[in-house]
């Protein structure tokens, strides 16, 4: 509703029709007389509709009265003629007012908690801990503090990471989130290396490093091992005495991914053109009956075959094979189409860069991207290869039995 709209309302006015010979002079004279008129309509030569504010109306009687014209009000629309009809009805009125104060009064009040997000914990168990500090049904809602319950909700239960506290209407939403802990498992946990790189840098958190900065690794190649063994020489040692922990660390390493392709610039293509041949055959045993072209009947074609057996019944002893076979053959044409050389390139380009990009890691930097297209003497085309450089960390964990690292 705009303003405008609004400022009607609330200042009332009506819709009048308004008949006689000199509609036009009405209205000219209404606009003359400061008289607003708005929404006019014509109703046929003789008639119009409109809109104009209760204020106006006594000036309106005057100049109905001035240019012969006779008006009817057709609807009265605005709070003045609410209160009007309020005050007729003193009983409705003072009820709906009762009414008004008894719902304001009632929505200032908590009625509903409701709990969500618990998985192994119980919701009434959080439900009975809010009643005790205040929060239930029937409470003030300005007498509850979000955040403080929400910060007592997650101090008495361990098992929550995380709760949030709104207040919805009547409605107060307690939104929880229980502790993920992570599943501890047996073995021994080593880094490897997740592609071939060439060592940067190394932070070994946990473990034994086997490799150095400088080094060249290979995918899978142990990094960090997760079994220390003793000093040589220490008192005691034996490979029992060795201890199996998590190894972990960050692995910086460069890798190069690389893409090649051959640059097609002629493509050869085989479609059918709709002619077609069938061919059957029924064999019993060494006899054999052929209906149809023995082998293909086009210069080009596509042969499909299908076979089918015919069982015998069981009481029969001697068991020979029928066998039904119906070939079809579809004559293709070959056609060759020429690709301009750098829509092609501009393919294959695209084609690398989205396959080389897939395989990189989120997280990892790119160093480099060298391309080259060179002619193959051997394949007798061109072929493009693109290369991608990132520094990214190769470590990821690799599990092992403790037996298998003893």
């Amino acid at each position: 509703m705009t303003f405008q709209s609004l400022w009607s309302h609330l200042e009332g006015y009506v819709i009048i029709r308004v008949t006689g010979r000199a509609v036009e002079d009405f209205i000219n004279e209404a606009y003359t007389s400061g008289v607003e008129l708005w929404n006019l309509q014509r109703i046929d030569e003789r008639s119009i509709l409109g809109h104009v504010y209760l204020r106006h109306l006594p000036e309106l009687g005057k100049i109905l009265k001035r240019t012969d014209c006779r008006g009817r009000i057709e609807r009265k629309i605005g709070l003045p003629f609410l209160m009007m009809k309020l005050s007729r009805r003193k009983g409705f009125a003072i009820g709906a007012i009762l009414f008004s104060v008894v719902l304001y009064l009632l929505s200032s009040f908590v009625w509903f908690i409701n709990v969500v997000g618990c998985d192994k914990m119980s919701p009434d168990t959080i439900l009975e801990f809010v009643a005790k500090q205040g929060v239930k049904a029937g409470v003030l809602r300005r007498e509850v503090d979000s955040t403080s319950l929400g910060k007592a909700i997650l101090a008495e239960f361990t098992g929550l990471s995380w709760v949030g506290v709104n207040i919805k209407g009547t409605t107060v939403n307690i939104e929880v989130a229980e502790k993920t802990l992570p599943s501890m498992k047996s073995g021994i946990t080593h880094l490897v290396a997740s592609e071939d790189a060439l060592l940067t840098n190394m932070i070994v958190l946990s473990g034994e490093p086997l490799v150095n900065e400088g080094d060249t690794v290979t995918r899978g190649q142990v990094l960090i091992t997760g079994v220390i063994l003793p000093p040589y020489g220490s008192p005691g040692e034996t490979s029992d005495k060795r201890h199996v922990i998590h190894a972990k660390g960050v692995v910086m390493g460069r890798v190069w991914r690389t893409w090649q392709g051959f640059l097609e610039l002629v493509h050869e293509y085989e479609t059918e053109t709709g002619r077609l041949e069938r061919a059957g055959s029924l064999s019993l045993g060494s006899h054999e009956l052929h209906v149809g072209p023995g082998r293909g009947p086009f210069e080009t074609f596509a042969e499909e075959k299908t076979v089918y057996e015919v069982p015998f019944p069981s009481w029969i002893r001697i068991k020979p094979v029928i066998r039904i076979t119906t070939t079809t053959y579809r004559e293709t044409e070959r056609f060759v189409e020429i690709t301009d050389r750098e829509e092609a390139f501009d393919n294959l380009r695209e084609k690398a860069y989205t396959d080389v990009k897939s395989r990189i890691p989120e997280g990892a930097k790119i160093l480099d991207e060298r391309e080259e297209l060179k002619y193959s003497s051997i394949e007798k085309k061109w072929v493009y290869t693109l290369t991608i450089e990132t520094l990214e960390d190769i470590a990821e964990e690799r599990r092992e039995d403790p037996e298998v690292g003893h």
